[in-house]
């Protein structure tokens, strides 16, 4: 990690500090380490829509309810599946490409795939305006709880709902920033996905991309689905996997570019062995609708 990385590291963590049990609003510390802690290892299938037959083709993750990331709240800590990843990603963001923290300020960020909120709380800290998706309700539930609980609930929107959703003219133009790590290799229509976040961006905002890939000079995906899991067992619900194209770092170029972006830039990241990317949105281009899924899409 160089220095740039490092520096933005620890005031990230100094951001992220202020989300602890001695900062909390209108909840006793108490009520809230119980609500926090209990949610963790609940199994809860039925709220998520899932009915029996359906379940063994599910995530995990969706049936079962896992912390996301690392969390001190001072007077106890969740240990997260994600470790420091909510710190980490943003701050290679800041270390690979010309954007800075404050960038973020007095901005509109869209968090796509909150999990449960570390990545949200923490842009909350530098933005004026975080919109957060997760499709796993529970999970959306439990970051609704947060930012009430620390008294963000006014700079904060979450909703349980899909990014396929999310096509509509609500969305469009609304937001100045994409954040979008850990996401698109777990959706089947990548391209489509992209597509939305470019439609939702205002002229001149931007996308950040964080992505399981390859490390191949050429535009190639490698198809996983859902059948392949790499740890855990079916007994604990605790199983990773659930990945579906995961492109190397000219894939997800050419899949930006397909989607309208500009100044499109993909790399390889060695020290995470992760694709990254970074693009904008330099005007309301079309887009081409031959085998799209959505033909009705701007």
């Amino acid at each position: 990690m160089n220095f740039r990385a490092n520096e933005t590291t620890e005031t990230l963590r100094k951001c992220f500090r202020r989300y602890q049990t001695s900062n909390l609003k209108s909840i006793t510390i108490e009520e809230f380490s119980r609500s926090v802690q209990c949610s963790v290892e609940v199994i809860d299938a039925e709220s998520e829509g899932y009915i029996a037959n359906e379940l063994p083709q599910q995530r995990d993750l969706s049936i079962k309810f896992h912390w996301g990331h690392n969390h001190d709240f001072g007077t106890f800590q969740m240990v997260g599946r994600m470790a420091d990843r909510h710190i980490g990603v943003l701050a290679n963001f800041i270390s690979l490409f010309a954007i800075r923290l404050e960038d973020f300020e007095n901005r509109r960020i869209f968090d796509v795939g909150c999990w449960t909120g570390g990545t949200t709380l923490l842009l909350a800290a530098l933005a004026e305006e975080v919109f957060a998706i997760e499709e796993v309700k529970k999970y959306a539930e439990m970051v609704g709880f947060l930012a009430t609980s620390f008294g963000i609930e006014d700079r904060v929107t979450i909703r349980p709902v899909s990014i396929y959703e999310c096509n509509s003219s609500a969305f469009h133009s609304r937001f100045d920033i994409v954040y979008f790590p850990g996401v698109i290799y777990h959706l089947t229509d990548p391209v489509l996905a992209l597509r939305i976040l470019f439609n939702s961006l205002t002229l001149d905002g931007c996308i950040l991309v964080e992505s399981a890939g390859i490390n191949h000079p050429e535009a190639f995906c490698r198809f996983d689905g859902s059948l392949i899991h790499y740890c855990g067992t079916v007994e604990r619900l605790n199983r990773t996997g659930w990945n579906w194209f995961m492109p190397s770092p000219t894939a997800l170029y050419r899949m930006m570019r397909e989607a309208g972006f500009d100044e499109i830039q993909t790399l390889w990241h060695n020290e995470t062995g992760r694709v990254y990317g970074y693009g904008k949105k330099i005007s309301q281009v079309g887009i081409c609708k031959a085998g799209l899924s959505v033909s009705a899409i701007l």
